[in-house]
C-alpha cells in the first residue's frame, strides 16, 4: 500500500492505495483501500497531513506483515486503578460511519471555517449525536467524562459548550438542508408521501422565551410547538419549533414547497390526534393533501370494536428484543368510502398492557389489549407505511422527552433559549441517523434493538496494542454486510480499530 496523490480541479486528492496484479486482463491495477480527502482540508485537521498519512500506510504495511502471527505477552501481575473504565465502546463506528456518508464533518468545516474558535465544534456535535443515542440516559457531556468510547475527545468547558450550542442553533435550517441533499447517495428516499407531525414540550426556564436569553431568579414555563416533516418511510426531512404562535424558522412549509416543486405528484398528510372533521390542515399557505391517525381502540365504538376483535387478520414477521421471529397480525378496510382503516396486533405488547392493568387492578378491556388502530383518508395506502411511521414517531418523541428529562434531573443543569434549540437540533440528527440505519437494515429491527447491539458492542486491551471484542449479534452481522465493516474479529489491532472508525 501506498499513500496516492491526486491533482484534481479543487486541489490534490490524498488516498491509500494498493497495487495488484489482474489474472484476467494480465495487468497491474490499482484499488483504493480509503480515501481521505483533499489535501487542503485535511491541513485543517493535520499540520503535516502527507507526513501523517505517510506514516499511517507504512503502520499498515506493517501491520500485514504481522498480522497472521502475534504473540501477545499478558502482565498476569498487573492491578487495576480506582474508577478504571477499561471496556471501550467501538459500536458508535456504526454510526459514525453514516455520520461521515453525510459528509458531517465537511459541513462543520465549511460553516465555521472563519470563526476563531478555541475547540472542535465538528468533534463536539459528533460526540452528542452519537451519545444521544447511545446513551439517553447521560446529559450531553457525561458520557465523554467517563471515557465510555474507543477514541478520547478532549475536555471542554461549560462556556465552550454554550458557545457551541449557540453555533449549531445559527445553523440548524443549513443542516436540515444539508442532511436531506446529502442522504440520498446513501439510501433511496421515498418523499412521494411525506408526513407532519405535532407534538408539545414544556421548558422550564430563566426570563421568557425566544427573546430573553439572560438567567435570572424568575422562571417561566414554556411551551414549544414541534412540526416534524418525514418521508414514507418516517425518515426524517425537516422540523421547525414555534412558541406563542411565533414559529422561529421556515423549514417544514420550505422543504414541503420544494417538494411539489420537484415532484408535483408528492402528497403531504397531516398526522392528527383524531379525525379531522373541520377545515382541511394548512401548512403556512401549504394545504395538506390527507390525514393520517390512530385510532383509540379501547375507547372506539362497539362497531369498530367488533371489528377489531373479528378474525381476517394475516400475518407478517418482526423481531422480538430477543432477536426472535414472532408474528404481527394486522387487517385493513375501507371505511364508508372515506378512510382506510388499518389494525396491528403485538402479542408482547398485549402481555405489557395486561400487566399493567393487573397492577392497577383494572379487569375491563383486556380483550382489546395488544391491538394498535391507524387510520388515513388515502384510500391507496399500503398496510406496512402507517405502522413504521407511528413506531417511527413513538421513538422520536421518546428521544427527545428522556433526554430531556435527563437534563431536567441534573442538579447544575438549566435549560436557556439556545439550550433548548440545542436540544432539538441534536434530537433529530440523532433520530436520522437511527432511522437511516433501520432503513439500510431494511426495518428488520426496531431502533432499541439497534442502540442496544451497539452500545454492547465493546472491546478491552488485553495487551500493548491488542484488543479482544466481547460480543456479537445478528444486528451486528447485518450491519457488517449492509455497510461492509469488518465487525466479526474478536481480535483487533489498535490501527485497525482506527480504521474502522476512520480517523
Amino acid at each position: 500500500m501506498f499513500l496516492k496523490k491526486t491533482p484534481k480541479a479543487k486541489g490534490t486528492y490524498l488516498a491509500i492505495t494498493e497495487s495488484y496484479y489482474d489474472k484476467e486482463k494480465k495487468a497491474t491495477r490499482q484499488k483504493t483501500i480509503m480515501g481521505l480527502g483533499y489535501l487542503e482540508d485535511l491541513k485543517k485537521d493535520y499540520p503535516d497531513p502527507i507526513s501523517h498519512f505517510e506514516k499511517v500506510v507504512s503502520d499498515m504495511n506493517q501491520e500485514r506483515e504481522d498480522k497472521k502471527n502475534s504473540v501477545v505477552y499478558v502482565d498476569l501481575t498487573a492491578t487495576l486503578s480506582p474508577g478504571e473504565h477499561s471496556l471501550k465502546n467501538v459500536g458508535y463506528g456504526v454510526l459514525k460511519y453514516l455520520y461521515k456518508e453525510l459528509q458531517l464533518d465537511i459541513f462543520w468545516r465549511t460553516k465555521t471555517w472563519n470563526l476563531s474558535l478555541t475547540y472542535n465544534i465538528e468533534e463536539i456535535f459528533r460526540y452528542i449525536v452519537i451519545s444521544r443515542i447511545l446513551y439517553p440516559s447521560c446529559t450531553w457531556n457525561e458520557a465523554i467524562e467517563k471515557g465510555l468510547y474507543f477514541e478520547e475527545p478532549g475536555s471542554i468547558s461549560e462556556e465552550d459548550l454554550d458557545s457551541a450550542l449557540n453555533i449549531m442553533v445559527r445553523f440548524q435550517k443549513d443542516l436540515q438542508k444539508w442532511i436531506y441533499e446529502h442522504s440520498s447517495s446513501i439510501l433511496s428516499r421515498d418523499a412521494a408521501s411525506t408526513f407532519l407531525d405535532h407534538t408539545d414540550y414544556t421548558f422550564s426556564i430563566p426570563g421568557n422565551m425566544p427573546s430573553d436569553t439572560q438567567p435570572n431568579t424568575r422562571r417561566t414555563d414554556s411551551t414549544l410547538h414541534l412540526d416534524f416533516l418525514t418521508d414514507r418511510n418516517g425518515i426524517p426531512i425537516a422540523y421547525d419549533l414555534s412558541t406563542s404562535g411565533i414559529m422561529l424558522n421556515q423549514s417544514v412549509p420550505n422543504a414541503v414547497k420544494k417538494l411539489k416543486r420537484d415532484n408535483p405528484k408528492t402528497r403531504f398528510y397531516n398526522t392528527a390526534p383524531a379525525r379531522p372533521e373541520a377545515e382541511p390542515f394548512i401548512c403556512n399557505g401549504v394545504p395538506a393533501d390527507g390525514y393520517i391517525y390512530g385510532l383509540p381502540v379501547h375507547t372506539s365504538n362497539a362497531e369498530f370494536k367488533d371489528w377489531v376483535l373479528k378474525d381476517g387478520y394475516q400475518e407478517m414477521k418482526v423481531l422480538n428484543e430477543k432477536y426472535q421471529t414472532i408474528p404481527l397480525l394486522y387487517k385493513e378496510r375501507i371505511f364508508e368510502e372515506r378512510e382506510k382503516q388499518f389494525v396491528y396486533y403485538h402479542e408482547l405488547q398485549a402481555r405489557q398492557q395486561r400487566l399493567a392493568r393487573e397492577s392497577s387492578g383494572r379487569r375491563t378491556g383486556l380483550k382489546l389489549d395488544g391491538y394498535t388502530a391507524i387510520a388515513t383518508n388515502n384510500l391507496e395506502a399500503d398496510n406496512l407505511t402507517p405502522y413504521r411511521l407511528f413506531n417511527g414517531l413513538r421513538h422520536m418523541e421518546k428521544i427527545f422527552r428522556d433526554s430531556k428529562s435527563q437534563c431536567d434531573s441534573a442538579a447544575t443543569f438549566t435549560w436557556t433559549p439556545d439550550k433548548i434549540n440545542a436540544h432539538f437540533v441534536i434530537g433529530f440528527v440523532s433520530f436520522t441517523l437511527m432511522r437511516m440505519l433501520q432503513a439500510k437494515l431494511d426495518f428488520q429491527f426496531s431502533m432499541e434493538q439497534i442502540s442496544t447491539s451497539l452500545q454492547r458492542y465493546n472491546c478491552v486491551q488485553i495487551a500493548g496494542n491488542i484488543y479482544q471484542f466481547t460480543y456479537y449479534d445478528e444486528i451486528l452481522d447485518a450491519c457488517e454486510k449492509v455497510l461492509k465493516l469488518e465487525l466479526h474479529n474478536k481480535y483487533r489491532s489498535q490501527l485497525q480499530i482506527r480504521r474502522l472508525l476512520r480517523y
